[in-house]
């Protein structure tokens, strides 16, 4: 189990709370005890910080990433700037991993710069079709399916669209990319 835990097997999480870690990620580090009720005005005060706002933007960006360029990106919607991360997991059946029966989950935040909302969408065997080339991955069902919800549910929410990139959505990410060009040289 040690092995497979590296790359998300082996583990057993509730989707709260991986919404919740995913939450800590996307809002600066801090850890909130998830709830299904309205927020209350102390919820920020009474949570746990549990990484640098520095580690969270860094994250941030390698979700908007994985949306814009990466495994996700059948999940990014057009001026919602939406990061996220796709998990695909075999199920465990008899003590053995089955490798066509999986579970597939697409966590996302938008608008990545700003996070307001988290969304979550998990699959049961999903099963591949033609239009995937027969892949059941969370790329090809679970991140297609929060991106259609997000774009059908963004203007619900009053999310507005951003028409223009944000400036500078990730200030910390400029510095930290500049300070490796110039360690390592560059152009």
């Amino acid at each position: 189990n040690t092995i497979t835990i590296a790359f998300g097997h082996g583990i057993a999480v509730a989707p709260i709370q991986a919404a919740a870690a995913v939450a800590a990620i996307a809002n600066g580090g801090d850890l909130i005890t998830p709830t299904f009720l309205k927020a209350a005005p102390d919820d920020k005060a009474r949570a746990t910080h549990v990484l640098s706002g520095q580690t969270s933007e860094a994250m941030r960006y390698i979700m908007r990433l994985n949306a814009a360029e990466g495994s996700a990106k059948k999940a990014a919607v057009p001026y919602y700037f939406v990061g996220g991360k796709t998990g695909t997991a075999e199920k465990v059946i008899g003590g053995r991993y089955i490798h066509n029966r999986l579970f597939t989950t697409f966590m996302a935040a938008a608008p990545m710069n700003d996070p307001k909302y988290l969304f979550i969408t998990i699959m049961d065997e999903p099963q591949g079709l033609p239009e995937s080339g027969g892949y059941a991955t969370a790329a090809w069902n679970s991140g297609v399916v929060t991106g259609k919800v997000i774009e059908r549910v963004a203007p619900i929410l009053g999310l507005p669209p951003q028409f223009e990139p944000p400036v500078r959505p990730f200030p910390q990410m400029v510095k930290l990319n500049a300070y490796h060009v110039n360690q390592l040289g560059g152009p």
